[in-house]
């Protein structure tokens, strides 16, 4: 019994992906540029998985299409969903603050007001409670609370600013903050 050797020869150039895989005799090329794009839809069920991984919902946090009719409509008044998406996950802390993560965007509305920030502009995430740090710092750990008590993470951006987003402390911060990181994956890939 003789075997055959595939070929397989993957071609991106700017936004067009095909692949031109070959066996003895025969050849095809592949478009797989629409399969790798990612639609409004695709990014709402990625949420969506991963909130469930989470637990989700819980006191604090929500599935927007759960909430009721007149909740969406306040949320509606404050956003822009041409720029942020669809609305799909809502976290929200006990002193009010909230953020709301959509298919594009993250928006958070604290005392200062509301932010929206695109997920392709998120560069780095951390706890606002320690902030970053170099492995060669040293972190006063006796200063710092809890990591169930923390309430709030900070996202630098792009150009290198700052902004803080809250969700419930505890876990749900944490599913916040990895729900996040995913979606700063997904706009990078």
């Amino acid at each position: 019994m003789t075997g055959f050797v595939w070929n397989a020869t993957i071609n991106i150039f700017g936004d067009k992906k095909t692949a031109n895989v070959c066996a003895p005799g025969k050849c095809r090329n592949y478009d797989f540029t629409d399969l790798m794009k990612k639609t409004e839809e695709f990014i709402e069920n990625k949420l969506i998985w991963k909130a469930k991984q989470y637990s989700l919902p819980t006191e604090f946090a929500f599935y927007f299409k759960d909430l009721s009719n007149d909740v969406q409509s306040s949320f509606f008044a404050q956003i822009d969903v041409t720029t942020s998406g669809k609305p799909v996950l809502l976290f929200t802390s006990q002193a009010k603050e909230w953020t709301l993560i959509c298919t594009r965007q993250v928006i958070g509305k604290d005392k200062k007001g509301i932010l929206s920030l695109d997920f392709g502009d998120i560069k780095q995430i951390f706890s606002a409670e320690i902030g970053p740090t170099l492995k060669s710092q040293a972190v006063g750990h006796k200063s710092i609370k809890p990591k169930t008590e923390w309430n709030e993470i900070a996202i630098i951006d792009r150009n290198d600013f700052s902004h803080s987003f809250y969700a419930n402390r505890g876990s749900d911060l944490f599913s916040l903050w990895n729900i996040l990181l995913m979606v700063k994956r997904l706009s990078t890939e």
